[in-house]
Parts: C-alpha cells; structure tokens; sequence
C-alpha cells in the first residue's frame, strides 16, 4: 500500500510540474486593406496585457513567438486606418494561429496619432453589409450548445431564425421557408450543401458536408442583404474557407458520434508560399453498421471532403483551387409481414443516393487601389430515389423514382475599387451554364392508384446576374450603401432588377440607428419549370414562372452598452409577391417544405406579408463568459388563389432563446467549457384533416379550404455542450459531450393512417442526441 501511495503521489507531482510548465506558440499573419487586400508594412500588431508586440514586415506579414496558451486579445492598427481588437484569440500547443487582419481606411481626418481599438465582433466580414447580418466563426460553431459543428444548427441561435425539428438543420428566416436561404461558398452560389439535402425539408438536410475545420470567418444574413446577394427571398450564408498554415505541417484527427475526420494542411514546398488545406470525414454510424455493431438495416452513411490550396506569386496575384463534396446512401429493406405493417410507411422498401460537389478556381489580384477577382466554378447533385411500396396482394408496386441530376458552370468577375477613404464601389457579373436530367414519376397526394411520370427531361439553360454596389461614408457618422442586382433566366426570358438601400447613423459613440430596404428575387428549383401534366393542354405549364419577389424594409437600433455587451433592436415588415401558387386554391410555394412527385400548374398568383421584431443582448466571449439572449415575435401571412388571407406554415409567432457559457481554467493548460442553451418557440401551423375521407381512404386527406388553421404545441429545446482542452508540448487534444434536446422534446412529424387502428394519428417522437467526440491537434 505505501508503494502504491508513493507512486500516485509521483503521478501528482509529475502532473503538477507538466502543467507548470509554460507551453507556447507562435501567433503569426498578414494585415492588408479589407478592400483591396493590398498588405500593409509596418503596421502594429500586440497582444493586450502584454509586452509582446511586433510590427508587419514588407509583405504585411507578422509573427509573435513565444505566445502562452489561453485566450488573448491582439490589437491591430496603423496610421491613417481604424485600429481594431480580435477578442479572445484561443491559442493552443497543436497549431501555429494564423491571422488575416483586414483595416479599414479612417474616414476621419487624422490630427493626432491616437490608438484605441474598438472590439466589433459583431461588424461583418463584408464591409457593404450594415444590417441584418452577422459574422459567425468556427470556433463558435463547437462551443455553441447545440451548434454540432454546423453553421445552420448555431445560426438557429440567432435573433429572427427559427427551426422545424432537431432531425433536420434547416432553418426558418422571419417567416419565410427555408428554400428561400441562399449557400456561398468562395464567392460562389452552391447546391444546398448538406448530407441527405432536401430529405425532409427543401434547403436543409441532416448536417453540413462543409467541414467546420476549414471555415473562417463567415457572414449570416436576415435580410436587406447587399446588391451582390441574388437568387434569394429569405437569408444568405456566405461561407469563407481559411488558407492553409503555409509554414509548418499540422494535422487534426477527431473521432465522433457524428463521424471520423482527418484534417492537414502546410506547405506544398517547405520555404514557399503555397499550401494545402483538406478535411476527410467518413460517418461514424456507417463503420458501425459495416462491422455489424449496429443490427438495423436502415442507417444513414455518409462522407465528405473539403479542400483549399493557395498559391501566391510575386506579381499575377494568388490563385486558389477549393472544393467541397459528399456522398450518402439509406436503405429501407422491405417488409413482407403484413401483420407488421401500422403506417403506409412501413410497406415501403427505397434505396436512396445522393452525391453533392463544388469545386472551383479563384484568382485575386491587386491593382493600385482596386481588387480584382475571378473564378470559375463547378458544382452539382445526383439525387436518385427507387422506392417500392407492397400492394394489399403482397405484389410490389412503384411508389417513387427520382433521378434528378443537376450542374452548373459559373463564371464570375468582381471589381472592388476605393476611390476614396469615404468610397468604395464593387460591381460583378456572373454566368451560369444550368445542366439538367430528371427523370421524377410519383404518386398524387399518396394515392397509390395515381403513379404516373412528372418530369422527364434533359438539357440546358443559362442565368446571367450582374450587380453594382457602392458605400459611402458620407460624414464620420453617416455610412451609405445602395446598389442593384439584375437577373435573367433564359429558360424564359424572364428577368428582374432589384435595388437595395441602407443607411447607418452612429448618433454618438455607442449609439446607431440602421433602415435598409431593398427587392429581392429568386427562381424555383429547374423541376418545377419543366413539370409536365397528362391530359393537360400544354406540356410544360410551369415554364413561363416569373420570379419571386419580396420587398424588405428594415429599422434597426444598436446600442454599445459597454465594451463587451451589446444591445440590438430590429423592426422588418416583408411583402412577398408573385410566389407561384394553384389557381383558385389555398396551395402556394411559400409554404413549401418537400414534394417531389408536384406536378401541378402554377402561376405567380400568391401575396404575403411578414413583419416583427428581434432583440439580441449579448455579452461578447470575455474574462471566459459569454451569453446571447434573443427574443423574436413575427407574424407569417399570406394570399393565395382563393383570396383569403391565412397564416403560413412557418408562422410560429414567437422564439425565445438563451444561450451562455463560461469556461474555467482548472490549471494553466487544462480548460473546462460548459455552455447550454433553451430554446422556446411556438409550433409549426397545420392544416385540419378530414378524418371520415381519410379512413375511407386509408391515407391522410386534408382539408384545403382550411389551410393552416391549426397548430402544433409550442416547444422547448434544451441543449447542453461541455468541452475539455489539455495542452501538451507537442500536441493539443479536445474531449466534448454535446447533447441535443437534453429534455426529450416531442418532435412532430406529419400524420399517418393507422392500419391497425383504423385510423388517422399524430406522428411524435422524443429523441435525444448526444453527440461525444475526441480531437487531437498536432
């Protein structure tokens, strides 16, 4: 026993002196102009509350050795530009941080040299944005409870963005359905960029194939957003990937719930400037179910990549090469035991396989006081879906064929130009090459009786979007913006010109009043336009859609209350018009959610309105706290073919969230994060069932005179994250438990005839995630 008492006590000792030991790391970077990329020599880079400090070389390159681990703020600044703080800057034993600093040009005139930087966490990456919009970091994608690594899960945080249900990341804007979001990556609009995309919901899906190891700082937008921002009603994510660490090797291997990843990147060349940059994740329940851990049959398996590479030259600018893509496959054997069967669902037997990609390449190059920027990209999806269902004779039927295999081309072109301190213009031009084959037969209305081919077609088509935007800082405390997007869709000559507006007033030094208005368009998915009707006159009723419009006015409020608390207020009102609805009905895309077997005839004959209001207080992540609390109260009303005024299916009136945290240094290496987050909101609306033709029918049949009368309870989302980081000399490893619904919540689905007890029930479920996980960095 006293042999073993002394060997624990050496075990302490040999602890205590490890974490005794000071571990350090290199905090290195560029500072350039955030307009035109141009470097910046001679700027002042320090850590605060330090002596540490240095000032950027020639290039605008800088490097601080010798860094302590733990959270620090840097401060940025030089003469003539707004000096700002990057607050909280976590720096670890297993990788170099790598910063890139963008300076903003005072507008001011410049008397004395004073340097008082000013922690802005909330301004956006892009400088034409003053409202409704907000930057998110990788880093908040982990400690955001519930976030799950997932930009549109920790988005759902955020003041005016609802969810559906825990099983699907998509998100509701203000009211609007979640296809009207539109995904960037790069510059570059992309396919909706989850795993199992519109599975249950058109723009969501089960979780991002972009890896969170690669994002950098990255935009979120609630409306009104920028001239460059087309093709979308509701929202944008304008997603940024990080350049790779051009210096020294690392590495990153995590092994999860949610998957295992493999993650590198360094140097092509040691001593050059080019590197790489990839993450590889393979799902963690599809190994499982392959050794036989896991006995079901019907197991979601999926996998992606994502990558960077860069590479600089002396004089024609940096070229990059990106890329993005995934691969998932469900399978639901058939059940031939009839006597099993209690939905319709569970006499189905599909096979289902999507594959997602982008790709592109990106070419910047600065020109006096201009940046030039070119790419030209690749992206696409194959969807296809073969799904059976057994008759009442145990013959098996088709029920659904999907094959939906669409591309696109993309060719763009930006100038940004500062023609003065006070004004910056940007215009674009882009050019997409849309390829199309699909091949969509379903049911109508889940009548097996009705099977039939919607849509069968194979070419191609083209949408040309040009934009010009400008900013001008018209006194030290008045910032304007304004500019306009144009469309064209030459699959019908349709076009739309959209102008954008928003002003921001700093009255004082804590003080800001915002108003941003401005149209927005946006095209449907290439299926609907090329929907076809059997007996119907014409073969493509759908084909001369116009775009979707909505108009958006905004009044915002931002109040400073202190350095690291901020209190923001803002009133919307939205008129949506020409949303493509069925003439004489109740029915309108606005309330869409999923149905690939549509093949109705649509017209722009639909009207809504959204207004509301959102609130955010939040304390900024300092002294290891944090919180964000919001409020949004909103109203979703439409219009359709019939002439009544109604709720839409996202009008769920009110969310409440709370979201905080607090990590605590158990030693100098070792660092415990507890983070959680309620969120309270109410139900999704619903449409009454006319139960006594649903029996007989022995399928779900709605009543449509009645749209959206009803509504499902209101619900509680708790969600809970704890993270522990150790550093060692030579590596830096990372456990988390991040739990989703920690409460069980009832998750509500449509409802279903019962063949047991002949009749029509709600569909509930209660689950709980918990999603555990070990990162090592080296």
């Amino acid at each position: 026993m006293k042999k073993f008492i002394a060997l624990i006590a050496a075990a302490l000792l040999w602890v205590g002196a490890a974490d005794g030991q000071a571990i350090v790391q290199t905090v290195r970077g560029k500072v350039f102009d955030i307009e035109t990329q141009a470097t910046i020599p001679g700027a002042n880079i320090s850590i605060a509350g330090t002596a540490q400090g240095t000032a950027s070389s020639a290039d605008g390159t800088f490097r601080i050795a010798n860094v302590p681990v733990g959270r620090h703020d840097l401060i940025a600044s030089f003469v003539g530009y707004e000096p700002v703080t990057l607050p909280n800057i976590l720096v670890t034993s297993g990788k170099e941080v790598v910063l890139n600093i963008g300076l903003k040009q005072s507008s001011r005139q410049i008397d004395e040299v004073v340097v008082k930087a000013n922690q802005r966490k909330d301004r956006t990456v892009n400088t034409m944005a003053s409202i409704s919009a907000r930057t998110f970091s990788v880093e908040e994608t982990r400690r955001y409870a519930g976030g799950l690594d997932d930009p549109a899960r920790m988005a759902s945080a955020f003041a005016g963005v609802t969810v559906g249900n825990i099983q699907d990341n998509a998100i509701i804007i203000r009211g609007n359905s979640p296809k009207g979001v539109s995904w960037r990556v790069e510059g570059v609009e992309i396919p909706n960029p989850n795993h199992f995309a519109g599975g249950n919901v058109a723009g969501g899906g089960f979780v991002s194939i972009l890896s969170s190891q690669l994002l950098s700082n990255s935009d979120f937008y609630t409306g009104a957003f920028p001239a460059e921002y087309g093709n979308a009603l509701a929202g944008v994510f304008d997603m940024k990937m990080r350049t790779g660490n051009n210096e020294k090797r690392e590495h990153t291997a995590q092994i999860g719930l949610m998957g295992v990843d493999f993650a590198s990147e360094g140097p092509f060349v040691k001593g050059k400037k080019s590197s790489y940059l990839f993450n590889y994740r393979y799902a963690t329940a599809g190994i499982l179910s392959k050794l036989k851990v896991i006995p079901s049959d019907q197991v979601p398996i999926y996998q992606d990549l994502s990558f960077k590479m860069s590479f600089p030259t002396a004089k024609a600018g940096t070229f990059s090469v990106w890329g993005v893509g995934g691969i998932d496959n469900l399978k639901e054997p058939e059940d031939a035991d009839s006597t099993k069967w209690k939905v319709d669902f569970d006499r189905m037997k599909f096979d289902w396989n999507i594959k997602t990609g982008a790709a592109g390449i990106n070419h910047k190059l600065t020109r006096g006081h201009s940046l030039i920027s070119t790419s030209v990209a690749a992206s696409g999806t194959s969807n296809i879906l073969d799904q059976t269902r057994f008759d009442d004779l145990l013959m098996m039927q088709p029920n659904a064929y999907i094959k939906s295999n669409t591309a696109a081309i993309t060719v763009s072109s930006v100038i940004n130009s500062k023609l003065s301190a006070n004004h910056t213009l940007r215009a674009g031009v882009t050019f997409k090459e849309q390829l199309y084959n699909l091949d969509i037969s379903g049911t109508v209305k889940e009548d097996p009786d009705t099977y039939q081919n919607m849509v069968k077609e194979k070419g191609s088509s083209q949408v040309v979007e040009a934009y010009w935007q400008s900013r001008y800082q018209l006194s030290p405390s008045i910032q304007i913006n304004g500019g306009v997007n144009a469309s064209y869709f030459a699959l019908n000559q349709n076009y739309s010109v959209d102008p954008r507006f928003s002003i921001r007033w700093q009255l004082a030094n804590r003080h800001a009043l915002t108003l941003g208005a401005g149209k927005h368009s946006q095209l449907e998915e290439l299926r609907f336009y090329l929907t076809k009707q059997q007996g119907n006159g014409s073969k493509y009723p759908n084909k001369n859609l116009d775009f979707a419009q909505a108009q958006h006015l905004i009044l915002g409020y931002d109040w400073t209350v202190s350095g690291n608390l901020r209190l923001k207020v803002e009133a919307y009102y939205q008129q949506l018009s020409r949303i493509p609805g069925i003439a004489d009905s109740s029915y309108s895309m606005i309330n869409f959610k999923q149905d690939w077997a549509f093949y109705d005839k649509l017209i722009n004959n639909t009207k809504g309105q959204n207004m509301g209001i959102d609130v955010t207080l939040e304390r900024f992540f300092s002294g290891g706290f944090y919180y964000l609390a919001t409020a949004s109260l909103f109203d979703s009303k439409y219009k359709g073919g019939d002439n009544i005024w109604r709720s839409t299916r996202f009008n769920k009136g009110y969310s409440l969230n709370l979201l905080a945290g607090k990590e605590y240094a158990i030693s100098r290496n070792r660092i415990v994060g507890i983070n959680g987050r309620v969120n309270y909101l109410g139900g999704e609306r619903k449409t009454p069932i006319l139960n006594a033709e649903s029996i007989a029918a022995k399928r779900v049949i709605y009543d449509e005179s009645r749209a959206f009368e009803e509504q499902y309870p209101a619900t509680c989302y708790v969600d809970f994250t704890v993270t522990y980081r150790t550093n060692k000399k030579r590596y830096a490893g990372t456990w988390a438990l991040q739990v989703k619904n920690l409460l069980s919540a009832p998750i509500y689905s449509s409802p279903a005839y019962n063949y047991r007890d002949k009749r029509v029930e709600e569909q509930k479920a209660s689950l709980i995630l918990p999603v555990l996980s070990y990162r090592i960095d080296f």
